[in-house]
């Protein structure tokens, strides 16, 4: 009998052992009061758990099924908010109802409606419908209670109102007057930043560190007892005078020396150099880093040592966008080195997707227990393991070849 070198070669794979990856860490979310889109804001212990690209987060229900998801640098508008209206075509009191249309931006879908408003002190329902020949009126939204905020510098009083994302081009909004009398509509439209958006960060963390001088350096050391995601880094000191100082941020790494004799050795990596000064806590911002042991050099010239008080570290606030349901228990797991990033068609539609209903914070973070069959009981990363394995796979494909050679087998 004639066998395939297909199967041969994967009598050959089949030899060779198999490392699986398991989630190191898992953490929990509260449940969710409504159905609907959420938005899952990752723990600064979670990111410094998960790989560098974020690939490794998988969000699970309660059966274990994966949950899309699409994830999101936050960020905050800065500077003062500026009204921009739409084209207002009807404000007219009818009775019991104000009715008010307006026609959408052509280069806009309408998720979200700012109502300025006269000062008032009552609430107000709402209900909202679509038109785009004003004739024929389609459901938007049923009558709803109108949340009332300030938006604005100077504020303004404004009704709230979000809607389904929707591409009508022209809305109208029919306010209940049945209970309180009419109010006085100014205009509709969106309240929208002057500036542009910058990144929100995490809140910060304080370091535990030591700390040595010498006549022209200060060295401040620190070993977390996990990797922490590292983009921002305030030094507090209690200096009155002014300073202008050179840090360097530094990571050492363990290496394993050839022979035993030699003993480990500590390689030095060299992330950065930067300025700090007073002003903003002696802040400096850093490319993304996972650190757990590494050191800031601080180069004090001919200076005297600063008087430091404390060190923090900071990340950017990331963001999960998923629909969840209510009262189904969900959990996040990182960790997981050999997974391949995920691919969910919710990306695709990212930017039309709704504000989202509710905004839930991660859980503490746990170390899961691996499965028994989660991996050799032997160091995979041995040099002489894997020796061994190209071995094996040498002399099972020089087998494969003689036995291809011969007739009948």
């Amino acid at each position: 009998m004639r066998r395939s070198p297909e199967l041969l070669a994967l009598m050959v794979f089949a030899a060779v052992p198999a490392f699986a990856q398991h989630p190191r860490w898992s953490a929990q979310l509260p449940p969710a009061s409504r159905n609907g889109l959420h938005a899952i804001v990752l723990d600064p212990d979670l990111q410094g758990a998960a790989r560098a690209d974020l690939g490794d987060i998988r969000l699970l229900d309660s059966a274990g099924a994966q949950v899309p998801y699409v994830l999101r640098t936050a960020q905050r508008p800065q500077g003062p908010e500026r009204f921009e209206a739409f084209d207002l075509l009807r404000n007219e009191v009818l009775g019991h109802r104000t009715e008010v249309e307006i026609e959408r931006p052509a280069d806009q879908l309408i998720d979200e409606l700012h109502v300025w408003i006269k000062p008032i002190q009552a609430e107000k329902r709402v209900r909202i419908t679509g038109s785009d020949d004003r004739d024929s009126w389609y459901m938007v939204k049923d009558e709803h209670l109108a949340l009332q905020g300030a938006r604005g510098d100077p504020p303004h009083q404004v009704l709230l109102l979000r809607i389904p994302r929707s591409d009508y081009r022209y809305l109208r909004l029919t306010f209940n007057d049945s209970i309180t009398a009419p109010m006085n509509v100014l205009g509709v439209g969106r309240f929208v930043p002057a500036g542009s958006p910058q990144p929100v960060y995490a809140a910060a963390q304080q370091l535990p560190f030591s700390r040595s001088d010498s006549a022209r350096h200060t060295v401040l050391r620190f070993a977390l007892p996990r990797s922490l995601l590292v983009e921002r880094m305030t030094i507090e000191t209690e200096d009155t005078l002014p300073f202008l100082r050179q840090v360097q941020l530094v990571r050492r790494h363990t290496v394993a020396a050839a022979s035993s004799r030699h003993g480990n050795q500590s390689r030095i990596e060299h992330l950065g150099t930067y300025t700090i000064e007073p002003g903003n806590g002696a802040r400096f911002e850093t490319r993304a880093e996972r650190l757990d042991t590494f050191e800031l050099w601080i180069d004090n010239g001919d200076d005297r040592p600063l008087c430091i008080g404390a060190v923090n570290a900071q990340c950017q606030e990331r963001l999960l966008l998923a629909r969840l349901d209510a009262g189904v228990a969900y959990r996040l797991n990182v960790g997981d080195a050999g997974l391949e990033p995920p691919r969910y068609d919710m990306e695709a539609f990212a930017a039309d997707l709704p504000v989202p209903i509710d905004t839930l914070a991660t859980g503490p973070l746990k170390a899961m227990a691996l499965p028994e069959s989660a991996g050799p009981s032997i160091n995979p990363s041995a040099w002489w393991v894997w020796a061994g394995i190209i071995a094996l796979m040498a002399g099972m494909a020089w087998i494969a070849v003689r036995l291809l050679r011969t007739e009948d087998w």
